[in-house]
């Protein structure tokens, strides 16, 4: 069976990169973005991940989107059009605004990137959030998710079935994260550009 993906080991240099494409986002958004962090696995460390840098930039609101998918494609990301939401999670809000985002790609020949460009505020923004700061919290869970992800990625051929069985996990852990965040009061902290 011929992977389309692979999980790689938690490599160390993911956080300088995390945080120089982070960076590299700000500038091409040039003052529209509120805030902008390095989220997704290779946020976490000690997590094995894709080795697929995701960075969130969070603007006022998507309303109008000409003036960030201009500026993001004059620095070279490349636009995913047919992503224009993320999936609705269990226990948060099911109003489409919640979850709209734009995704971009990496610029031609750089390492894999997805910019994902979301409202501030929205359950979207702070799943990206709060899944990382919990994950970073949590030995336990990042134990689990590793196993979980290299389980997945021996015994299924597409993206889109490793997606769809990670997501009863991803549904309990932010469950639990939640409580997590409001024993100990969580808030989103800086940025990360």
């Amino acid at each position: 069976m011929a992977r389309k993906f692979s999980i790689a080991a938690y490599d160390p240099a993911w956080e300088d990169e995390g945080l120089d494409w982070a960076q590299r986002v700000r500038d091409a958004l040039n003052g529209l973005v509120l805030d902008i962090d390095h989220v997704g696995s290779t946020a976490v460390p000690g997590l094995d991940a894709k080795n697929v840098i995701d960075i969130q930039a969070l603007v006022f609101d998507l309303d109008e989107v000409a003036p960030i998918i201009a500026p993001m494609q004059a620095a070279g990301f490349r636009l995913r059009e047919a992503v224009t939401h993320d999936i609705v999670r269990p226990g948060y809000p099911d109003h489409s605004d919640q979850w709209e985002k734009l995704e971009f790609r990496e610029p031609k020949d750089c390492r894999p990137v997805r910019v994902h460009v979301r409202e501030f505020g929205a359950a979207g923004a702070r799943v990206g959030l709060l899944l990382r700061d919990f994950l970073r919290a949590d030995a336990i869970a990042r134990v689990e998710y590793a196993a979980l992800k290299h389980g997945l990625a021996r015994h299924v051929d597409s993206q889109e079935a490793y997606a769809a069985l990670k997501r009863p996990w991803v549904a309990i852990t932010l469950r639990l994260a939640e409580a997590w965040a409001e024993r100990v009061r969580w808030r989103p902290g800086a940025g990360d550009a």
